[in-house]
């Protein structure tokens, strides 16, 4: 006994199960008592109720004769009677006239009381004489009630607390001590020490504690054979590790010597790339000088046919200057034929003059594209004109191609904008163009178109040419790739104009799906605004922009 009551005092279980109990118990135990003690309280009130009722039935007319006749005896007498009735503490008469009658002790506080009128009833009339006014003590009433509330919570109490313990010794008996057991034998496990299996100390029967001691003792064998694997996992561990400390020095000195053929590597690849570097200034140059070379020739192709008649009209001028001087100084001259040589000369003069005219359009123009001004500030300029010269400047280039031109574009549109690199991007995708779509073709065309669209010029430049294969635009701008590198391409023609197109803080796209049928390139760069002044410097219709 002792030992439970050890138990239990140290036992969180066995303390959670009584304080469970006694609450339960308790609150069971006052809800019924509460219930016992309204019935029986509503059963006083019934009872005193129907004292009242016997009362009104049995007593009123024989007071109210008594009244009537003013027979004091007789109303004593009948007073005595009633105050002996059960919980009537007081009970008083009061006449018409005044006068009083009163038996028991009046109350204030704790009663129950009823008024009831005295009628006489004569032959011939029902007079009212009185008042007989009757009063209840309820504190006998509610010291009954307590005092059997007392008895029941008494009992009901040492009922719990010996239920409880009966429970708890049920409990202590049949789990706790096994649990005890259970808990002193897993503190005592020793995967070192000797094999002890565990059993508790009861008759032999299967249930739940047979079943835990089976699951323990086969989680223990189970535990040390795991124990001794470990113990082996642990030796051939320690062996790994000592592998692998030589292992990472040897992968130390790998990476050292892994670092030091980087580090030469990448020095190479430096020098490897500056010389590219070089090599690709050289190219860039070369494209350029290329291009050069190309308008020179297209330009000197041009040039040659005005300036040959030039010469040819200035030789003829020569001739009829002579005929003139032989004509002025010989005696047979008439005023006709000076006239018909001053004529001559006039159309021969006149002739000169469009021709050296359009010779000098032709070098305004190849001065236009060949001077280079990509690091000058932006300009204003009105954007059809500048397409209009830079798609002539590019025929000149290439004087074999025969091409119909179209341009779409509002004739008041003025932009803002670096003229060079506006150059380079549209006369790079018309020389290409020139170059790759349209060989050995007829009904050439050529569309170029701009909008505005979001605060943002877009050129469009497509062509009814042959389109560019997928593999081919997959790859077009970038630097050095071309498909005509057997025929001096450099593939730095588009690469550039998209280039441009960057330095613009623009982009340059490609596309597949053009109306034309051929390559479509867009051209998208901010609009900035200007306003521009167009001023006539000359007879040959050279311009300046402000």
């Amino acid at each position: 006994m002792l030992t439970f009551f050890s138990q239990f005092i140290k036992s969180p279980i066995g303390r959670h199960l009584t304080l469970s109990i006694i609450l339960f118990s308790s609150l069971i135990t006052l809800m019924t008592t509460a219930y016992q003690l309204v019935n029986d309280y509503r059963g006083d009130v019934s009872r005193i109720d129907r004292v009242f009722s016997n009362i009104e039935k049995a007593n009123l007319d024989v007071l109210a004769a008594s009244i009537w006749v003013i027979d004091e005896r007789l109303i004593n007498t009948q007073l005595n009677g009633l105050i002996q009735l059960p919980d009537i503490n007081y009970i008083s008469i009061k006449d018409d006239s005044g006068q009083s009658w009163s038996s028991g002790n009046l109350k204030q506080d704790h009663v129950l009381d009823k008024r009831f009128p005295l009628v006489y009833k004569s032959p011939t009339e029902s007079i009212n004489v009185g008042t007989l006014e009757v009063q209840a003590d309820m504190d006998a009433i509610y010291q009954r009630l307590y005092d059997k509330a007392i008895l029941i919570l008494l009992s009901n109490a040492i009922k719990t607390f010996l239920v409880a313990g009966f429970i708890l010794f049920l409990v202590w008996y049949n789990i706790t001590k096994h649990l005890d057991k259970l808990s002193n034998y897993c503190k005592r496990i020793n995967l070192d020490a000797d094999y002890e299996p565990l059993q508790f100390e009861r008759k032999e029967r299967v249930d739940e504690f047979k079943q835990v001691a089976d699951a323990i003792n086969s989680m223990q064998h189970q535990l040390r054979s795991s124990f001794d694997d470990l113990k082996n996992s642990k030796s051939a561990l320690q062996t790994a590790l000592e592998d692998r400390e030589r292992l990472l020095k040897l992968e130390r000195s790998y990476k050292e010597e892994l670092a030091r053929q980087v580090k030469e590597r990448t020095l190479e690849l430096e020098q490897s790339l500056t010389a590219l570097k070089r090599a690709q200034q050289v190219l860039v140059e070369q494209e350029k000088m290329a291009a050069l070379g190309g308008l020179v020739s297209g330009v000197a192709h041009e040039i040659n046919t005005p300036i040959g008649i030039c010469l040819t009209a200035a030789s003829t001028q020569l001739n009829h200057i002579e005929e003139l001087i032989e004509l002025i100084h010989s005696d047979q001259a008439t005023l006709d034929e000076i006239n018909a040589i001053l004529d001559e000369y006039q159309e021969s003069c006149e002739l000169i003059v469009r021709n050296i005219t359009k010779a000098s359009g032709l070098i305004q123009k190849f001065k236009t594209i060949a001077i280079d001004r990509s690091h000058e500030e932006h300009q204003c300029v009105n954007l059809k004109e500048q397409l209009n010269e830079i798609l002539e400047s590019t025929l000149i280039m290439h004087p074999n191609v025969n091409a119909k031109t179209q341009i779409t574009v509002e004739p008041t549109l003025n932009v803002k904008t670096n003229i060079s690199l506006l150059n380079q991007m549209v006369s790079n995708i018309l020389s290409n163009a020139f170059t790759h779509a349209f060989q050995n073709r007829e009904d050439n065309l050529v569309d170029i178109s701009a909008d505005i669209d979001d605060n943002y010029v877009t050129i469009s430049i497509q062509n009814n040419g042959l389109a560019i294969p997928a593999e081919v635009a997959e790859h077009m701008f970038e630097p050095f790739f071309t498909t005509n590198r057997n025929k001096g391409g450099t593939g730095l023609g588009l690469s550039a104009a998209f280039n441009a197109a960057t330095l613009l803080k623009g982009t340059m796209s490609y596309q597949a799906d053009s109306t034309l049928g051929g390559a479509q390139f867009n051209i998208r760069f901010p609009l900035v605004p200007c306003e521009f002044v167009q001023l006539a410097t000359s007879s040959t219709g050279h311009r300046h922009s402000l």
